[in-house]
């Protein structure tokens, strides 16, 4: 979670990084899985102009994380949504969900190979 934090923090749209860090993590310790292997890390940010994620796979799966018994998480979104804006944000959960809930996309999501393929799965 940390590389895909720091990716955000050191792209082109800036927000206050520490106090967002603090809110992520506080959205962490109440539980982050949400099952069909989808780890997602999320807060409301004030300001923010638009969604920030970061999109991270893992086909081994990540570790030290609770979820349910046999499930393995293997794909993990950070999320950072405008907080004053809540249907911004339910439309972009709404949306990660749809394309994790399709047996294909996952496939292709855990055989690329290269950043740009990865990101060519969300050019919809």
């Amino acid at each position: 979670m940390g590389f895909a934090y720091d990716a955000l923090v050191h792209g082109p749209v800036k927000f206050d990084a520490m106090a967002t860090w603090k809110s992520l993590s506080e959205r962490v310790s109440q539980g982050i899985y949400m099952g069909e292997g989808l780890l997602l890390p999320h807060t409301r940010v004030p300001g923010l102009p638009q969604p920030l994620f970061a999109f991270a796979v893992c086909p081994k799966g990540f570790t030290d994380i609770a979820v349910k018994a046999g499930q393995v998480p293997q794909y993990i979104c950070l999320l950072l949504s405008p907080a004053e804006s809540a249907t911004c944000h339910t439309q972009f959960i709404a949306n990660i969900a749809r394309k994790l809930l399709n047996p294909q996309w996952r496939t292709q999501a855990l055989e690329a190979k290269t950043p740009e393929q990865l990101n060519a799965l969300f050019e919809d």
